[in-house]
């Protein structure tokens, strides 16, 4: 998938459909178009498709943007798991990462973020005690929020005339959400 700008590529002359970008939506849809029988084709100006699905380094910082735990891909029904098995063909096997899947680094302290949300929240508690209710209303207001952005998505699949008649009413929980800051 990965090819250098430095060799010379033979393009086709037509193509169904072409994406500019290769971070993970742009990847998916090239995927399940190409699924679909389109002849497609994904231009990156990186020379490493994935776009923030890499880690990158800044001086002596480094951040790891990509996709390093997705919720309910071990749950057949969920519709996340769905899009990856039709993508993969089914040949997608997810690992398990362990009690531990990330690890905060300040300074000289360390916490390690725990899969499980009770396990996450007793885990932060564990590290700020004195915050244990700010942390119980910062995870549920977390799920308040993705719970929202169901309207939201639906909205974005609806033909044009269907939204401008309900589409409103679908964001507008999202909205409350998404229009204010961290401040």
């Amino acid at each position: 998938m990965i090819q250098s700008y430095k060799k010379k590529l033979v393009l086709a002359e037509q193509y169904d459909t072409i994406i500019i970008g290769s971070g993970m939506g742009s990847l998916t849809s090239a995927a399940i178009l190409a699924k679909e029988g389109q002849k497609v084709l994904v231009l990156e100006r990186h020379y490493i498709a994935g776009g923030f699905t890499h880690v990158f380094k800044r001086k002596e910082f480094e951040w790891d943007v990509g996709i390093h735990y997705i919720g309910e891909v071990q749950r057949e029904d969920a519709i996340i798991k769905k899009v990856f098995d039709y993508i993969s063909d089914n040949q997608l096997k997810w690992a398990d990462m362990g009690v531990v899947y990330d690890k905060i680094i300040i300074g000289n302290k360390s916490y390690d973020f725990v899969k499980g949300v009770q396990n996450f929240k007793d885990k932060l508690c564990s590290y700020f005690p004195n915050e244990k209710e700010a942390i119980t209303a910062y995870v549920d207001l977390v799920f308040a929020a993705v719970n929202t952005s169901k309207g939201f998505y639906m909205d974005k699949a609806l033909p044009p005339v269907l939204s401008a008649l309900i589409g409103s009413k679908l964001r507008k929980k999202f909205y409350a959400f998404s229009d204010k800051t961290t401040d």
